[in-house]
């Protein structure tokens, strides 16, 4: 839908959307399939983060691709700043033993919870790669934000870990879907903090 250069501008507005509200020293999960990957770099570099590591998420089942279908999509892990990152891996210290290859199955893949996902969303996330990047890098009470909330699969994920969760969205049948899938889970009643109105 937007040519290169477009593109390369939208990711670069987004950066800096996503630094301004990042503390010093915290990371950003960014994913990207193999086509936008070197212009996410490009637009993270400009935008003053360091690269910690680019994971790859491996999937069962392959998606969309022509001469060679994707079986997996990258997360751009970034930091922002010079301060210590929170770390819960520290090669297995913590109890948490993890690589860069992440192997979770994706809304092609019969059971997944992401599958249930596409009838209102056309790239949802599994819970699990969420939680478990989640509890990989934040602490209970840590804010966790989601610049493109989608179906509310980040703000389920925050839930489920006790962290706190703010996202923006500009569709809003999705802010509907996150408010009734966050209703569901809680049994909560969301309200407009400014005027007090329910859902």
């Amino acid at each position: 839908e937007m040519s290169d250069r477009e593109f390369a501008a939208f990711l670069l507005a987004c950066l800096h959307i996503l630094r301004d509200v990042l503390a010093d020293g915290g990371l950003g999960f960014c994913f990207m399939d193999w086509r936008g990957l070197q212009t996410l770099l490009n637009a993270a570099e400009k935008a003053g983060f360091t690269l910690l590591n680019i994971i790859v998420w491996a999937k069962p089942n392959a998606g969309m691709g022509s001469l060679y279908r994707s079986r997996h999509e990258f997360l751009v892990l970034l930091k922002k700043g010079s301060a210590p990152h929170t770390n819960n891996i520290a090669l297995g210290k913590h109890g948490r033993w993890r690589s860069n290859l992440w192997e979770y199955p994706g809304a092609s893949s019969f059971g997944s919870d992401a599958r249930d996902g596409l009838a209102t969303h056309p790239t949802p996330k599994p819970l699990a790669l969420l939680e478990d990047a989640i509890l990989d890098v934040t602490l209970p009470g840590d804010l966790i934000f989601d610049g493109f909330t989608g179906s509310g699969s980040t703000l389920i994920a925050a839930e489920n870990t006790g962290r706190i969760f703010c996202g923006t969205e500009l569709d809003e049948g999705y802010i509907d879907l996150t408010l009734q899938r966050w209703m569901m889970l809680t049994g909560g009643a969301p309200r407009l903090r400014e005027t007090g109105e329910r859902f």
